[in-house]
Formats: structure tokens, sequence, C-alpha cells
């Protein structure tokens, strides 16, 4: 029972960390934008080509901490099926459905984080 009522909490939780974005990443179809950020707007670009996208844009805040940040993105995208290859301190690489998404942290005071989609 303590298993079961345990699992319930998880799904619980993530299921909370994507209800918590408050709208959607500009230049990506599917990765929320975590609250308390906002988009850096002169930092963004998508270019279509035949294989796929190459998109990037850049978000900051002054309120969360880089820990923060990428829990909540470990978690949101783990629940959108993307797959966590590399989890490191400045950096976190995810793929799915032949999509690499990197989210490189460029600065922590305050936070500042890029996000570049490409094909594989």
């Amino acid at each position: 029972m303590k298993k079961i009522i345990a699992f319930s909490s998880l799904i619980f939780a993530l299921c909370i960390g994507v209800a918590n974005a408050d709208e959607w990443l500009p230049n990506f179809e599917d990765i929320p934008k975590m609250e308390k950020t906002y988009i850096i707007e002169d930092d963004g670009f998508v270019y279509s080509q035949p294989d796929g996208k190459i998109a990037q844009t850049t978000v900051a805040s002054d309120e969360i901490s880089r820990r923060q940040f990428q829990r909540f993105y470990r978690d949101a995208l783990d629940e959108l099926g993307w797959k966590n290859i590399t989890d490191e301190r400045k950096m976190q690489i995810f793929t799915r459905d032949g999509n690499i998404l990197r989210i490189e942290i460029v600065s922590t005071d305050p936070l500042n984080a890029r996000f570049t989609l490409a094909p594989k």
C-alpha cells in the first residue's frame, strides 16, 4: 500500500510540474515556459530545413535558482517524452523523435538559459 501511495504521489508531482508552466516557449511546439521566467526577445530564431527545424530561444529570471530551473525541466520534459542524456551544472541535453534539445545555463545571477533544438 505504501508503494501505491508513493507512486501516486510521484505521478501527481510530475503532473503539477507541467501544470505550473504558464505558457510554451516561442519557436518550440511543446516545451513549457517555467513560471517566473521571461523571454529574451532578441535572442530567438527558427529555421526550417528538410530534416527538421533548428530553433533557439533564451529565458531569464531574477526569482528562481539554477537548481529549481533544471529540476523543473528535467521533470516536465520527462513527462513529455524527452529522454535526459546529459544533466550537468551548466547543460542539460534531451532527445526525442530524432531531435536534440540543449538547455544551457548561460549565467546564474540572474538566471539566463538558452534552449536550442536541432535534428540529430
